[in-house]
């Protein structure tokens, strides 16, 4: 069973999973300063929740939950709606050539296919292990991943002819 025991726990949890909890708060649309905020969040409730888990699958498993669930939370927030952050109200972000074209086609899905597209296409999961994340059958993982495609496909069409 694997429990936090204080220092070198925190530092295994900011070494494991801080770049994973940062890039899924990204796929999530958040800027970077919400994403670190989720990620401190989740580093306490390790370091003070006392969880055990049944091994590092489960650990794994648990924080791409919770960083998803807080994701979903904060951007249902009234006051994440509201806001603009200050760079984009004084300057026009520079055009990069469409290189990031696929990315923000993945980041503007539905959250329930960014989910199992992220998880699928980004973090390499199987997909049974990806389904089982989600809470989903493997069926319908399928079929979100389906239309996922087919979405992107219809956005990227004008890009890429």
């Amino acid at each position: 069973m694997y429990e936090w025991t204080q220092e070198a726990d925190a530092a295994r949890f900011v070494r494991t999973y801080a770049d994973l909890i940062l890039r899924l708060c990204l796929s999530h649309g958040l800027n970077r300063a919400d994403a670190q905020d989720i990620c401190q969040e989740l580093f306490i409730k390790l370091l003070t929740g006392r969880r055990r888990f049944s091994g590092a699958e489960h650990e794994k498993a648990w924080v791409i939950r919770a960083a998803g669930n807080a994701c979903k939370n904060l951007r249902r927030a009234a006051h994440h709606s509201r806001r603009a952050a200050l760079e984009e109200a004084c300057t026009v972000a520079a055009d990069t050539g469409g290189e990031n074209d696929v990315l923000d086609a993945v980041r503007a899905l539905p959250e329930r296919y960014r989910a199992a597209a992220v998880l699928l296409w980004i973090e390499g999961y199987p997909p049974d292990e990806a389904a089982r994340l989600l809470g989903i059958s493997p069926a319908a993982l399928r079929k979100r991943i389906e239309r996922a495609r087919k979405q992107i496909k219809t956005e990227l069409k004008g890009v890429f002819t």
